[in-house]
């Protein structure tokens, strides 16, 4: 009896298994194009929009004027369009406008990049 009930949670197993591959769909990355923001002090900020082809997840690839990259991806906003991962870095966008917040030493986020207009 007790390999009976093995063989049968096997079995179900693999059936469940198989009909995941059935369902399965195969995401690609859409966009990427870079946009060229000038922003204050005439520091340029460059950002990469991305998206999956099934549309669950947007996210942008950052590029500072100080050298370091980003990959953030999309979270809620009230208004247009806010990226993040939570820990380092912000890019905020409405319209052809954007600004970038970073964490400062003490934890809080601090206007790094603002007023940034897309070229």
């Amino acid at each position: 009896m007790k390999h009976a009930n093995i063989l049968l949670l096997g079995i179900t197993a693999l059936t469940l298994l198989s009909g995941c591959e059935r369902g399965a769909t195969t995401l690609s990355v859409t966009g990427g194009d870079p946009v060229t923001y000038l922003c204050e002090q005439g520091k340029k900020v460059q950002v990469s929009y991305f998206a999956l082809s099934d549309q669950s997840l947007n996210f942008v690839k950052l590029a500072l004027p100080d050298g370091k990259d980003y990959t953030l991806p999309q979270t809620v906003s009230a208004s247009g369009a806010r990226y993040t991962d939570d820990h380092e870095a912000i890019w905020w966008n409405k319209g052809e406008g954007g600004f970038v917040e970073m964490r400062d030493k003490d934890g809080e986020w601090q206007g790094v990049y603002n007023d940034c207009k897309q070229q």
